[in-house]
């Protein structure tokens, strides 16, 4: 198989030509013959690129691509980024929020199975779509936090709400905004990866447990999922390509 086939397979399964997006989804470096071995990774960065070449991926999935709003020019970051890959013959294919949202491979989906959540419904309106999930739960807020640090989340937190977790909200990477939708639900906790300064006095005001598990470490579910699925579809080799974030 080649890119083109393993893309059009991804642009059906997560739905990315009716999602609304800032990413430009989809195969956004082409490469030549056939995939042999496909990285998975968070990031679309130079890092992530070298460790593929060296892994002898032909091909990465990531969450965040290169593209965004468009390409305006190729010059600089963008420049190297693109020229290290078709020089290496690997191809990037992204998907950003439709891999936030997908009800099965998505990183909320990932992430409201560790917790094993209950009831789990769409929430957290963002580009017009519904991109991140909330439940029921029946776990303190020191289980919440131990959950995640046995899955690799970061636990900074605002404790202001109640000990006993019934109802969760949860949407990965940077969505300390959407802090006003989880109130309004009326949660317990909300689950996002990094804070911004405003939330501190929102959740505090508003009875609200936050827990911020990392911008990278949230996003990982995502692309992690797709890894078997590829696998077994396409008899191809597949890799995890680590290179974690320190924000």
């Amino acid at each position: 198989m080649n890119a083109l086939e393993i893309t059009r397979f991804l642009n059906d399964l997560l739905d990315v030509n009716h999602i609304e997006d800032s990413s430009s989804n989809g195969l956004q470096v082409e490469n030549s013959g056939e995939i042999e071995k496909i990285g998975f990774a968070v990031d679309a960065c130079l890092e992530t690129f070298q460790k593929a070449k060296e892994a002898g991926c032909n091909m990465i999935i990531v969450h965040h691509g290169l593209i965004w709003d468009g390409l305006k020019f190729i010059k600089g970051n963008t420049y190297q980024q693109i020229k290290y890959l078709i020089e290496n013959n690997i191809a990037l294919y992204a998907a950003h929020l439709p891999l936030d949202k997908h009800e099965k491979y998505g990183n909320n989906a990932g992430l409201a199975q560790i917790f094993n959540l209950k009831d789990i419904k769409p929430f957290g309106f963002y580009h017009g779509t519904m991109i991140g999930c909330y439940g029921q739960a029946d776990l303190s807020l020191e289980q919440v936090k131990k959950i995640m640090k046995d899955n690799g989340l970061r636990t900074e937190s605002l404790d202001f709400g109640p000990q006993q977790i019934k109802k969760v909200a949860i949407i990965s990477g940077g969505a300390s905004s959407e802090v006003y939708q989880a109130a309004a639900l009326g949660v317990d906790l909300y689950i996002t990866g990094e804070p911004l300064h405003f939330v501190y006095h929102f959740a505090k005001e508003n009875n609200l447990n936050v827990i911020f598990g990392g911008h990278y470490e949230t996003e990982v579910f995502g692309v992690k999922a797709l890894m078997p699925l590829l696998r077994e579809k396409f008899k191809t080799e597949t890799l995890f390509i680590n290179v974690p974030t320190t924000v």
